[in-house]
């Protein structure tokens, strides 16, 4: 989210995190703030960590999610600035997830589908590993990638313990950075019925 007017239309339909993203080869780079009471989320890609401290602090975030091959170790010390840290873990096929075990200092993981842009190309995995994934995992986590409109129903009939978010983004968007609130709210009221 990238545009305060938009930020102030979809907050009334109780989304619970909104993202900002600080990675300058997306089209929905963040340069502005944007205030609300609901929690913010700083997307990095191979950012440092003393960019990531400027950007906390600037924009007020409560939790950073990291996209770029970060250690545990880097999520630790993101963590001890006082923020959440969701770690992204790109998936292709199962093996991907092997790597789950590395990341004990995540709060939590946001699974997508791997790409060589981190994300963004509005594409899903085989969402038929997040049951193996679940049996995996004692850690909560978001499911990314390829989210759209059409899907409710299917991340529903999913039931997974471990599921506790979806993340909204190209299939919901005018434009990069600029969310449909009728489409959004269509889809939340399938989603939480």
């Amino acid at each position: 989210m990238k545009h305060q007017s938009n930020v102030d239309e979809i907050i009334p339909l109780g989304l619970d995190f909104i993202g900002n993203i600080f990675f300058e080869d997306s089209p929905r780079n963040i340069n502005s703030y944007v205030s609300t009471t609901t929690k913010k989320v700083g997307v990095f890609v191979k950012e440092s960590i003393s960019i990531i401290r400027k950007k906390i602090k600037k924009h007020s975030l409560d939790v950073v999610q990291l996209h770029g091959g970060e250690s545990n170790e880097f999520c630790k010390t993101i963590k001890d600035m006082g923020v959440e840290v969701w770690k992204v873990i790109s998936i292709e096929s199962y093996h991907d997830i092997s790597i789950l075990k590395d990341f004990p200092d995540a709060d939590l993981f946001l699974f997508d589908t791997k790409t060589v842009k981190h994300g963004g190309a509005g594409k899903k995995f085989d969402w038929k590993l997040l049951g193996k994934i679940d049996k995996e995992t004692t850690k909560q986590y978001f499911l990314a990638g390829g989210i759209g409109p059409n899907d409710a129903e299917e991340i529903k009939e999913l039931k997974l313990q471990n599921l506790i978010g979806v993340d909204f983004n190209s299939k919901f968007e005018v434009t990069p950075g600029l969310k449909n609130p009728e489409s959004l709210k269509v889809f939340l009221k399938q989603l939480r019925s």
